[in-house]
């Protein structure tokens, strides 16, 4: 179950973030704020998603 602290992915194969790693931080119950590891450096660190978008890793 996707929640915060864990692990993810993009569900996707076909988009460009199936193989970036991230980090839950906030639960909104269907949807949740994850932090991309590969933004470290962008300005914009974080991005919102729907449960279902994402895959655990």
């Amino acid at each position: 179950m996707i929640g915060v602290g864990s692990l993810v992915a993009h569900s996707d194969p076909y988009r460009t973030l199936y193989a970036a790693k991230g980090e839950v931080i906030e639960d909104f119950g269907d949807e949740v704020w994850v932090a991309w590891e590969h933004w470290k450096e962008q300005p914009k660190k974080t991005d919102r998603y729907f449960k279902d978008e994402l895959r655990l890793l």
